[in-house]
């Protein structure tokens, strides 16, 4: 018989949760420091810049500090060192830069939410809800959040408009509705796609001017039409839409709240249009277990599916279900859900796909023969 007493499990992914903490600041550092940008700067040569040089493109006293940040950047795959220089990764060249296109700089600063809303997670998930005063604080961030996920979207844009045109939902004359156009960017680029159709673009009033700005930047400002309110109940100018855009905004609603608004969604598509629904999606609740054999399987997934499995796999999606619960009213949504309301407004999801690495869309449309020819 074996005595030996089995390897004891490691704290690893204890420790990994901890420095998450330590590498969010590291990001953040370097961001406010102009790291990235000063490493930009000096990209056409090829030939990087040593610790002594980034610290003096950054203001910093020394190069010391300055090496213990870049290094801790290299390991977290955000810098590339090739010996004594530091160089900027393909990764923190399309995203870090402050000047590129699908930059990602302002949106690590905003998207975690309200700074307050952390330290007080233990206290919402007990009461259900955050204090009155990080609902404050979000209110506050809001529209620096949703301008800072404009390039991400854009692109998302971009590809859902390419695809409506693939499946023939893409008349030349669209009349959109963008239910939360935060930062302009969908409305933007739809535009883009179509400059002789029509955005009715709702959200909150002070974030409006963001997407009339970005419309107007792009010379398309007199195609869009914007209108502040709730989303359920702002008054359109239109009754009907060929495409209804709700983009990250079901998973910071409560389930009742989202549900009416995808039902409002589908209703002003009507027969013929679509509803483009941009969202992280958290993983399906486990099926009922049963034991009859035609009842196995919910969904094409296994009565003994590992739900561990599921979870780690939606990471990304769980991670920024929990920022809802942190700081909004929402915890996220669930593709079964998505389809349950669907079906009950008498729709259905007819796509699914990823346009960008993480940035899942789901299109839904009625049932009626119109929609299904």
């Amino acid at each position: 018989m074996n005595t030996a007493s089995a390897t004891p499990v490691g704290p690893a992914p204890v420790w990994d949760v901890i420095n998450g903490f330590t590498s969010y600041w590291a990001l953040s550092a370097a961001l406010d420091l102009g790291l990235f940008d000063a490493l930009a700067e000096e990209a056409g040569c090829g030939a990087g810049l040593d610790a002594g040089q980034l610290a003096a493109a950054v203001g910093a006293v020394g190069p010391g500090p300055v090496t213990v940040l870049a290094e801790t950047l290299v390991a977290l795959d955000l810098l590339d060192a090739v010996g004594d220089r530091f160089r900027l990764t393909p990764v923190a060249e399309r995203y870090l830069v402050s000047t590129a296109p699908a930059s990602m700089a302002a949106l690590v600063r905003y998207s975690p939410g309200p700074p307050a809303a952390w330290p007080g997670l233990a206290d919402t998930v007990r009461t259900g809800g955050p204090e009155p005063s990080v609902t404050a604080d979000l209110n506050a961030l809001y529209p620096a959040l949703v301008g800072a996920t404009g390039p991400t979207q854009a692109g998302v844009a971009t590809a859902v408009a390419a695809e409506l045109e693939r499946r023939g939902w893409w008349p030349k004359q669209p009349t959109v509705v963008d239910l939360g156009c935060g930062s302009g960017a969908w409305a933007t680029a739809l535009l883009r796609a179509r400059p002789d159709g029509t955005v009715i673009a709702v959200d909150r009033p002070d974030v409006l001017p963001l997407a009339e700005r970005a419309a107007g930047d792009a010379g398309l400002g007199d195609r869009v039409v914007p209108v502040a309110g709730d989303y359920l109940d702002a008054v359109l100018p239109v009754a009907s839409a060929d495409v209804v855009v709700l983009a990250h905004v079901l998973r910071a609603e409560p389930a009742d709240r989202a549900r009416r608004l995808l039902t409002r969604a589908i209703e002003l598509a009507g027969a013929g249009g679509v509803v483009v629904v941009a969202d992280y999606w958290r993983p399906d609740p486990p099926p009922a277990r049963r034991h009859d054999v035609s009842a196995r399987e919910d969904d094409g997934r296994a009565e003994d599916e590992d739900r561990g499995a599921l979870c780690r796999a939606a990471r990304h999606e769980l991670l920024l279900s929990l920022t809802m619960l942190a700081s909004t009213a929402g915890l996220g949504v669930t593709a079964a859900e998505l389809r349950a309301w669907a079906e009950a407004a008498g729709a259905e999801v007819v796509g699914s796909f990823e346009p960008v690495p993480r940035q899942h869309v789901r299109l839904i449309r009625s049932r009626t023969p119109e929609a299904l020819s």
